[in-house]
């Protein structure tokens, strides 16, 4: 049973002083309790054994009474397919929840009597007033909401489906009231419904069909960033017939569930969190220019609040929405959570959309304003889904769109991402990396377009305006637009001499930038634009974990993509501080592109063409994904590079691969392998030599001669294959296959029978 404690009205004004309580914990209302509006801290004790209230239960008006009927009529019957899909639809719940545990698993505790100020500006307090002193759904004298019977008193308690509906009156006719909205806004009642998902693996709405949500409620929403459901999302059956879908996470201002006051317990508010998180983390994705996303839970007594944002979970609670105060709040609240202001909903109103009469978005703009040459720019949006975006709540939160500068007729990408505070904007990278020969190049920026303290400042208490959490700042970049990603190579020539311009650009950040990029991955090398030149075959992008040689010597931070982390800094992940640990270095980033290199190769066989079955090792190798596998990617790179007898990189090659690219991965290989145990025994060593052999590595001399070792590697392929014979360089269709080269393939275990040389030996190739 929930420990709440019973509400007694009181209509005082909140003191300052009180508001700034030390004593906050909001992780479920059974946790610390308030009395009426005065939010002073009481002990945690059973309320149901310490006062009922005698309040009879009020007999429901005609106005009452109507709003259930069209509470009942508002219902979306579209069923849930009933008892015999319960065990599916709970386990795909407990996956659902899975997949946001991590990101809530700290929750953020807003301040007592938040709500007290929340949305404070968008109605009067008189105006209020006068609506709860003539409406028949609020009994101004006993100072609750009629037909809601305090569930300690000995009145019957409500049943869910009549608490749904009485809710179901209450807020729709307060959004009708104080709205202004007409349809643009409508409460739905859905928790027959299914919202369904877009997931991050699908490859089809087929895929992400098979999850769902069913709140209590939503308000459906139109405006410039809603639009109906995908079309082609799977359908509800209703009345025999097949209907499109009306509502989803692309049409929908918030979520409401609706819970008893019987069922709530301390046990189960990380539940909670993460249904909510959820929730959250769908709106994102299918509304791609949020920035926060504000839901409720409410039962008979009071509601929980839920502020998300890239920072997290922030979460508070309203013991009661019955008292004067509790009602004023709780009309703000739900004025605030239907507002016609999308900025208020907490979207980004710079992207804007034209939707056309059937419900879609049929072309948007999204607007500019350079910090450099303070410009304003409206770009059009060439499509009006991103290009890019990522399925999580926290991390950058990066949304890619392409875009169209009308005045210069090129085609751009636009990037909004998340920074913390104190890490390097990518947009400093990009302006140091100008006129790089295959880094991607800036066009324009807005360093601060808005900052995640700014949502919750007002819900935390004054000398932490985040609740503890981090302060994340938004920016957005516009860049020239480029090729599609390494796995759409039209050709192995292509492929190769995109590899080899995005090593030599990682030299060129390196030595004449300062720059180590840090998150070298197959997903971060684009081909470059039709018809570029050598140089700029391959693009190298994305610069947000890209630091300042100075910011990274010396320090243990393990950061990029973990299938294709080095050996070492996997090694840090293990080690116990920075003492046992070595800083990401340019070696890591080289091997990390060998790693993009073989899983490549391993994974085609041709332009558009999977090697089928796909090699145990390419399995095994990109379910590295997860922090929690860091040690089995270990051990798997340990066996891989630093087994006592090498291993032969071209076994998992299918015959599509020239000789020449076998050659160029067995020599990668070996290169790696060397460099891999040089780190290792530097790693190990028990002397102070070191750091020496470490300066030796960081020396000018080694520097050019690595970065000159691997591109010949690729230079000699690369010319072997067009001397070859086959001149075709890029193309979407599939590519012929390669006419075998008449020198053979160097045998690696011959290679290694060869005096192992060390890197300041090294000839250039």
């Amino acid at each position: 049973m929930p420990t709440r404690c019973p509400v007694i009205p009181d209509d005082q004004n909140q003191p300052p002083s009180l508001l700034q309580s030390p004593i906050v914990n909001n992780e479920g209302r059974g946790k610390w309790a308030t009395k009426g509006d005065n939010h002073s801290a009481t002990l945690r004790f059973s309320a149901r054994a310490v006062l009922k209230d005698k309040q009879q239960p009020v007999e429901p008006g005609s106005t009452l009474k109507q709003g259930l009927v069209e509470a009942q009529a508002n219902v979306l019957e579209y069923p849930n397919d009933g008892d015999k899909n319960e065990a599916a639809a709970e386990a795909m719940l407990v996956l659902q929840r899975e997949m946001v545990a991590d990101e809530v698993a700290k929750v953020f505790n807003l301040k007592q009597g938040f709500y007290t100020g929340l949305y404070l500006d968008l109605v009067e307090d008189e105006e209020i007033d006068a609506f709860l002193q003539t409406s028949p759904l609020y009994n101004w004298k006993g100072k609750r909401w009629t037909g809601i019977p305090n569930p300690l008193s000995d009145s019957p308690p409500l049943t869910k489906s009549e608490l749904t509906n009485r809710l179901y009156t209450i807020i729709s006719t307060i959004m009708e009231k104080f709205g202004n909205c007409g349809m643009s806004r409508q409460l739905k009642t859905t928790h027959h419904t299914k919202l369904f998902h877009e997931m991050a693996d699908s490859e089809s709405a087929a895929e992400s069909s098979t999850h769902y949500s069913s709140p209590s409620f939503v308000i459906v929403a139109e405006g410039p960033s809603f639009e109906l459901p995908p079309p082609n999302q799977p359908v509800n059956p209703h009345g025999g017939k097949y209907e499109s879908q009306l509502i989803g996470f692309t049409n929908i201002t918030t979520c409401i569930d609706v819970t008893r006051y019987a069922e709530l317990s301390d046990d189960n508010a990380s539940e909670e969190n993460e249904i909510h998180a959820v929730y959250a983390q769908q709106i994102f994705v299918q509304q791609p220019n949020r920035r926060f996303v504000r839901t409720i839970s409410i039962d008979e007594m009071g509601v929980d609040f839920f502020h998300i944002d890239r920072s997290g979970l922030h979460r508070g609670s309203m013991n009661s929405y019955h008292s004067r105060g509790g009602a004023r709040s709780f009309i703000r609240m739900v004025i605030g959570l239907s507002s016609l202001d999308e900025e208020i909903l907490g979207l980004d109103t710079s992207i804007r959309w034209k939707v056309d009469a059937g419900g879609r978005k049929t072309r948007g703009t999204l607007t500019v304003k350079d910090d450099d040459t303070k410009k304003t720019t409206r770009y059009d949006l060439t499509s009006v889904q991103p290009v890019f975006k990522q399925y999580c709540i926290g991390n950058r939160g990066t949304v890619c769109w392409a875009v169209r500068d009308r005045t210069k007729k090129q085609n751009m990408i636009v990037k909004d991402s998340w920074r913390t505070n104190g890490t390097t904007p990518e947009y400093e990278s990009l302006r140091k990396a100008r006129g790089l020969e295959g880094v991607a190049q800036i066009v324009s920026y807005e360093a601060d377009q808005a900052q995640t303290k700014d949502f919750v400042a007002m819900l935390h208490l004054p000398d932490d305006p985040t609740g503890g959490a981090r302060n994340l700042i938004q920016s957005r970049i516009v860049m020239e637009q480029y090729g599609r990603h390494l796995g759409y190579f039209g050709s192995e020539k292509q492929l190769l001499c995109a590899l080899r311009d995005a090593i030599a650009a990682h030299r060129g950040l390196y030595v004449k930038g300062d720059t180590l990029h840090r998150d070298i991955a197959r997903s971060n090398v684009l081909f470059g634009k039709p018809g570029a030149l050598p140089g700029n075959q391959g693009i190298l992008i994305d610069l947000d974990l890209a630091e300042h040689i100075s910011k990274v010597s010396g320090k243990a931070a393990v950061v990029g993509h973990l299938q294709y982390l080095s050996i070492s800094m996997l090694l840090n992940v293990a080690a116990s501080g920075d003492d046992d640990s070595l800083a990401h270095d340019y070696l890591d980033d080289m091997e990390s592109c060998f790693y993009v290199t073989a899983t490549l190769m391993y994974e085609y066989d041709g332009p558009n063409k999977l090697q089928d079955p796909s090699p145990e090792i390419l399995n095994k190798w990109l379910e590295f994904q997860d922090i929690a596998t860091f040690q089995e990617n270990l051990e798997f790179k340990k066996r891989l590079m630093l087994s006592e007898r090498p291993s032969d990189p071209t076994q998992h090659m299918t015959p599509y691969w020239s000789n020449a690219t076998r050659v160029l991965l067995q020599k990668f290989y070996k290169f790696t392998r060397e460099i891999a145990q040089e780190k290792v025994e530097i790693r190990e060593c028990q002397n102070d030599t070191w750091r020496a052999r470490l300066d030796k590595l960081y020396s000018k001399s080694d520097v050019f001669r690595n970065y000159d070792t691997v591109l010949g590697f690729f230079d000699e392929a690369i010319s072997k294959i067009s001397k070859s014979g086959n001149k075709k360089v890029r193309g979407p269709t599939v590519g012929k296959k390669r006419v075998a080269e008449e020198d053979p393939v160097e045998d690696l275990k011959e290679v290694e029978k060869k005096p192992r040389q060390l890197r300041t030996r090294r000839q250039r190739t």
